[in-house]
């Protein structure tokens, strides 16, 4: 998952921790079956650049919030298309 946006930002250490931490939550991720991979990795990856932004420096807890914050932005948005499809097109 390349972060080549972000490297002029944060320090080579910093990218790295945040490189193997979403690796790790990718990995776990797409074991429990994806509905939107573009979604999910989206997420992964801004919650653990904003953590690791603000100071966060344990891979483990980058990883166990950015799973977290995906899970719940997969969740709301199946809700949504439920929604959807329950109003049909009228």
């Amino acid at each position: 998952m390349p972060l080549n946006g972000i490297s002029k930002y944060v320090r080579p250490e910093t990218r790295r921790l945040i490189h193997a931490a979403l690796g790790d939550a990718w990995r776990e991720r797409k074991k429990s079956g994806l509905v939107d991979a573009t979604l999910a990795r989206r997420k992964l990856a801004r919650t653990s650049v904003a953590l690791a932004s603000a100071g966060e420096t344990d891979a483990a807890k980058l990883k166990w919030f950015a799973l977290h914050a995906t899970k719940g932005a997969l969740q709301a948005e199946a809700a949504r298309a439920r929604q959807e499809v329950s109003q049909g097109p009228w």
